[in-house]
């Protein structure tokens, strides 16, 4: 195949792009330019800016810098800082329940490097990923981004439908097929808040193992949880080896940092350290993370735990208030969204443009289905606004969606 060139010798980029690239969407997923003070950001789980912990990360960087500055300005070894690999040992034994080892954990970039890694690992063009449906929107894009098949199971109050699951599991085992992984936001999932339920963790387990496929657990969210009891992790209850369990610091240290980690059989984790290439996740951030997190974490969740309630207890009451008559939401127990539903016909992916130019911006639902439906539904985020905003937020957005609803006659108040 011959390059082609623009005038000046200038290749041509569409013609040089992979297929995958040319397939990707005109602009990145998250859109973080100012907006100004007053305008509101519900779409995405953005920590707290005020609660984020400056002073306390300031004063451990110059621990580290002191103590171990020859260290933590150098490459380190793929798998993590080993400092920071047994601090969280001891709290996923602590908060999470999970029993691991240096050899079980590999330090990431985010959540997000982990599931990638795990893609790259074990899907090839075309494999077969269930996922709940909808799910988070990096997930969807990530699966498109190596060519996996994404077959979508419901979530419903008591989280992922473990008769649908089962029923996808035994359609593809009838075709001579299998897939890869299970993809789940069991606590507080991601964009609906509702937690998969014990007995359905157990179940899952149980089709993982029959079906000779592995779990992936996503549980960006679990350390805040602001109602209920805590419910184990799919890890905890798997001793086949079939769980990867995946956390993250970005909702509970400061996103910037950049930290997240996965547990797995030590199999894969050596695979995966092979395959990242990066010359260790953040070593610096690595360092100060191991500094702060024993004497600060837990102090510091409890205070995000009622930032946080608060706000989503302000969005229950404002949806409440606003929202036109049909509409329904979550509850969640915990984490950063609600999950709302306009009545059918009214396409909330239309209402964006509106409430963007009254200064509020939300997530339509469409953007977490792996199939393009879900058009009557949209994803809140309470995390990054004030309660005041929130209200203002909910209130311009229920205005919009009544006023819709009437033109189009779906509604007779």
């Amino acid at each position: 195949m011959t390059a082609t060139t623009v005038s000046g010798g200038t290749p041509d980029l569409k013609g040089l792009l992979s297929q995958r690239a040319k397939d990707l969407p005109s602009k990145p997923r998250l859109d973080v330019r100012p907006r100004g003070k007053d305008h509101v950001s519900l779409v995405y789980g953005f920590p707290d800016p005020d609660s984020l912990p400056a002073g306390a990360v300031a004063e451990a960087t110059t621990r580290v810098l002191e103590r171990a500055g020859d260290k933590a300005l150098q490459y380190g070894t793929a798998a993590g800082v080993e400092e920071l690999r047994d601090v969280l040992i001891a709290k996923l034994k602590r908060d999470q329940g999970i029993e691991a080892t240096r050899e079980n954990v590999i330090i990431t970039a985010g959540g997000s490097q982990a599931l990638a890694l795990v893609l790259d690992a074990l899907i090839d063009w075309g494999d077969v990923i269930i996922t709940e449906q909808p799910t988070w929107m990096g997930a969807v894009r990530a699966f498109a981004n190596v060519g996996a098949v994404p077959v979508p199971v419901p979530v419903d109050d008591e989280g992922t439908d473990v008769v649908a699951l089962e029923r996808e599991l035994v359609r593809l085992r009838d075709e001579g097929r299998r897939a890869k992984m299970i993809y789940l936001i069991t606590n507080f999932q991601n964009p609906t808040g509702v937690s998969t339920s014990e007995a359905r963790r157990r179940r899952i387990v149980e089709l993982a193992q029959e079906h000779g496929t592995l779990i992936f657990e996503d549980d960006a969210y679990h350390d805040l949880r602001y109602a209920g009891e805590r419910i184990p992790t799919i890890y905890s209850l798997d001793d086949s080896g079939s769980t990867m369990y995946m956390g993250t610091f970005s909702k509970i240290m400061g996103a910037g940092m950049r930290l997240g980690w996965l547990v797995a059989a030590p199999e894969l984790i050596t695979k995966l350290s092979i395959l990242k290439i990066d010359g260790a996740t953040n070593v610096f951030g690595s360092y100060v993370a191991a500094e702060w997190v024993p004497d600060h974490l837990v102090t510091h969740i409890d205070e995000l735990k009622t930032i946080y309630k608060g706000r989503r207890d302000a969005m229950l009451a404002s949806l409440e208030r606003h929202m036109p008559p049909g509409t329904t939401w979550t509850v969640p127990d915990g984490g950063f969204f609600i999950w709302a539903t306009f009545p059918e016909g009214l396409d909330a992916a239309e209402l964006v443009p509106q409430a963007s130019e009254r200064g509020v911006d939300f997530l339509p639902g469409h953007t977490c289905f792996v199939d393009g439906t879900g058009r009557n539904t949209f994803r809140l985020s309470f995390s990054f606004a004030d309660e005041e905003q929130i209200e203002r937020g909910i209130r311009i957005i229920g205005e919009i969606a009544a006023g819709e609803m009437r033109e189009r006659g779906l509604t007779t108040s």
